[in-house]
């Protein structure tokens, strides 16, 4: 929900509140102003009231004396105390009770004491509160609908500024040399916002520049040394006048710089995905690209004796080449070297999915924790752990949903496009 409409809405509800408030305020003063006002004219027909009734001959208990409904019985001795009272009556013309103002006293008529009760009517002064409450909360809610409405005019002309700073910021990128272009804006508060925004841009992209000129210069300055360690290597192992153990701690040599240089590749290609170097993308077939990697893993898959089954379908994705390649690369490399011996491989390729499974052995971890880096299944493992941590970006990157389940000895791997 945006900041204005959360703002209109603690207005609105404050404004409700204080409307009720009002309305429950105002209903009661009219009530009893105009309670008053009824008893004022009570006490005056009180007044008048005891000559007409000296001048009946009889007096019933119940009369009618202009608009008021007098009702007689006799006491024994006068009292002193009077009240007013609020009560109902049947109304036979209209069928229904009727609210009426009740006015207590004792009166001495023709020598007799009487208590008598004088009923007013209520229903003009309920419809006319009825009537004046209406009218007020009819101009209240119009006043109400009128500033909700202009209170949103007037922010969202003044927020305007701040609602460009967002769309700029979105459409900002580090790899651009652009600098972030802001508004300009006469509101204090925000031309701040927008200093903080641009200064905070030029160290992002500066910070940037550096990162990618440092990541690349250090894969290609540590190339130059592992080529050159690798043939000295193989020219010493070429060489016949030395010793069996000699030949074997080359051999080991060969192998650590042979794995520093897989280590450097992967290191720079996780480092190049999360700076969002491969931001090019293109519609790929990955049926053919697949094939021809499975076409070329076959002589190994036979050699290791695994079972291979597939299910594989046109599925073409926008996606960068070198990011597919390496994907499906580790994905096959993983299936097929953590494997077991004499086990299967199921593959399954579709536009919705892409689904490899695998026997294998138990892992000392979580399948989540694997796609974390230099993480290994298995504690013995050469593996460097970089696998699976350079699938989870290239699938962060394109916002492809990857799960990993193991059950039992299968191991499931599926990206959900």
């Amino acid at each position: 929900m945006k900041l204005l409409q959360k703002t209109g809405q603690y207005y609105l509800l404050f404004s409700l509140i204080i409307f009720s408030l009002g309305g429950l305020i105002m209903f009661l003063v009219l009530r009893k102003v105009l309670d008053y006002e009824t008893d004022e004219g009570l006490q005056h027909t009180r007044q008048v009231l005891k000559p007409y009734l000296e001048q009946q001959d009889a007096l019933p208990p119940r009369l009618h004396v202009m608009d008021e409904v007098v009702e007689l019985r006799r006491v024994n001795a006068l009292s002193d105390l009077s009240s007013f009272a609020d009560t109902v009556f049947y109304d036979t013309i209209d069928q229904e009770l009727e609210p009426y103002r009740t006015y207590h006293y004792s009166e001495k008529i023709n020598g007799e004491f009487y208590e008598v009760a004088l009923h007013h009517s209520r229903v003009e002064n309920e419809d006319l509160i009825t009537t004046i409450l209406l009218v007020n909360l009819g101009v209240l809610g119009l006043l109400l609908l009128a500033l909700n409405q202009i209170s949103r005019s007037i922010s969202q002309k003044l927020w305007q500024p701040f609602y460009e700073t967002i769309s700029q910021i979105q459409a900002f990128s580090m790899q651009e040399e652009r600098p972030l272009q802001l508004p300009a804006t006469s509101t204090e508060e925000f031309d701040q916002l927008n200093r903080s925004f641009k200064r905070m841009a030029e160290k992002l992209q500066r910070d940037f520049r550096n990162l990618r000129r440092f990541t690349e210069n250090a894969s290609h300055e540590m190339q130059t040394p592992l080529a050159i360690m690798r043939n000295q290597v193989d020219l010493l192992l070429q060489s016949n006048d030395r010793s069996e153990a000699d030949y074997e701690k080359i051999r080991y040599l060969s192998e650590a710089i042979s794995r520093l240089g897989k280590l450097n590749k992967a290191l720079l290609l996780l480092t190049r995905i999360e700076n969002e170097q491969f931001q090019s993308s293109e519609p790929l077939d990955l049926l053919p690209l697949l094939n021809q990697k499975l076409d070329a893993l076959q002589p190994l898959l036979i050699e290791r004796g695994i079972t291979f089954q597939s299910i594989l379908a046109d599925c073409t994705l926008p996606v960068h080449p070198i990011l597919a390649d390496v994907l499906l690369n580790n994905l096959l490399d993983n299936a097929i070297k953590h494997n077991v011996p004499d086990g299967k491989i199921d593959l399954v390729l579709d536009q919705q999915h892409f689904c490899i499974s695998n026997t294998g052995y138990p892992v000392d971890i979580s399948p989540d924790d694997l796609m974390e880096r230099f993480a290994k299944g298995r504690s013995d493992s050469q593996s460097l752990g970089l696998g699976l941590a350079i699938v989870h970006e290239i699938c962060k990157l394109y916002g492809w949903e990857l799960e990993y389940v193991i059950e039992e000895d299968q191991h499931r791997i599926t990206i959900s496009f």
